[in-house]
């Protein structure tokens, strides 16, 4: 073979080999190229899984760049999603696809943040003119000022947990939470529920002295009646509102006793109210009259009931020392006389006492004595005159 032979084989050889290179008209494979780029942000321990096409899909465990295995051909097209988002974060793509390739990828930019959820819920009930603050978590004050929905401006970790509390109460109302904590959160919270009510007080005390079947009915405000049967503390039924005010009275006094009443009435009230005192006293009545006819420097001594004596030194009213009860009895009489006159007593007795007695008369008069005697002897058809101290002439025939 010669050498201009050995040549022009070579050269054969190179341009089949060069056209078969270039996918030239020879056959051979067609150009492919990649699809790739860089995760960031992926928390450690987590992955995410993301696909090329819906068929190619690849694990990335940490923040680096990645290439999906499968390649597409010139001119050709991706799309890339995410099929799994990493635990407790979410990720988002950026250049995720293309057509028209033709050259390798390398810009799908994936990018990862820890999730957060908003806590937040709704207030009702909420005064006019009010706000309530609440807290999350001991901290994120949220001043509301009116009912409606509420949402703490600082979200929660995914997997976290959240404690809704009243921070500051309204003036004059007392709001209480709902739902108000969890944990393991893993969607916003929008269930809290913040339930504000006007303060109410409560208005008692204590009942003593009442009699064993008796009763007491108490009012308060003039209304609200209570009745009482038996010592020990009461408490009305209907409260009183924030800064009101009370006035505790006696609607019916039991039978034969006088109740009163101390620390009845308040006013400004912002707490309960316990020290109402109701002390009730069996009645009694005082019995007395008028003395009239008493001499000059004597004296009378009348009792009651046999007993309780006093002594009256003058004309004019008296009044027993010792009460009789409610419904008792009375019998005024004279112990003792004045020296030389007698006092007689007029309305002196009764029963049933409802009220006090004052008509009982004492009436005095000076004693006086009679005298006298007998004439013997005188003659028929004598007479003879008599005389008492020189006076007072009585003829005797």
């Amino acid at each position: 073979m010669t050498l201009r032979s050995l040549f022009g084989r070579a050269a054969s050889t190179l341009l089949i080999l060069g056209l078969a290179a270039c996918g030239g008209a020879g056959g051979g494979d067609a150009p492919t190229f990649t699809v790739g780029g860089t995760v960031t942000g992926l928390a450690a321990g987590t992955q995410i899984v993301l696909n090329n096409g819906g068929n190619d899909p690849l694990t990335v465990s940490a923040n680096s760049t990645f290439v999906f295995s499968k390649t597409v051909p010139a001119n050709g097209s991706y799309l890339v999603t995410i099929t799994t988002q990493p635990v407790g974060q979410t990720c988002s793509v950026a250049n995720f696809q293309g057509a028209g390739v033709t050259a390798n990828v390398t810009n799908v930019n994936v990018t990862c943040s820890a999730v957060t959820h908003t806590v937040g819920g709704t207030v009702s009930g909420l005064a006019a003119g009010q706000q309530v603050t609440l807290n999350n978590n001991g901290a994120d004050a949220l001043a509301v000022g009116a009912d409606g929905v509420f949402t703490f401006a600082t979200p929660v970790a995914y997997n976290g947990s959240y404690a809704v509390t009243v921070g500051v109460q309204p003036t004059g109302q007392t709001c209480t939470v709902s739902s108000g904590s969890g944990a393991g959160v893993v969607a916003n919270i929008s269930d809290v529920a913040v339930t504000c009510s006007t303060n109410t007080f409560t208005v008692g005390g204590a009942v003593t002295g009442l009699a064993s079947g008796q009763q007491v009915t108490l009012n308060n405000n003039t209304g609200d009646p209570l009745t009482v049967t038996a010592d020990g503390s009461f408490t009305f039924a209907t409260p009183v509102a924030f800064n009101g005010g009370y006035a505790v009275t006696v609607g019916t006094q039991p039978t034969g006793q006088t109740c009163s009443v101390s620390n009845g009435t308040g006013a400004g009230v912002t707490a309960n109210v316990a020290n109402v005192a109701v002390t009730c006293s069996t009645n009694t009545f005082t019995i007395g009259g008028t003395v009239t006819g008493l001499a000059a420097g004597q004296q009378v001594t009348l009792n009651n009931n046999a007993g309780d004596p006093l002594t009256v030194t003058a004309d004019g009213s008296f009044t027993f020392t010792t009460p009789v009860n409610f419904n008792g009895s009375y019998a005024v009489t004279v112990g003792t006389q004045p020296t030389g006159q007698t006092c007689s007593v007029s309305n002196g007795t009764g029963s049933g006492v409802t009220a006090n007695v004052s008509n009982a008369n004492v009436t005095c008069s000076t004693n006086t004595f009679t005298i006298g005697g007998t004439v013997s002897g005188l003659a028929a058809g004598q007479q003879v005159t008599l005389y008492n101290n020189g006076g007072n002439a009585k003829i005797v025939a």
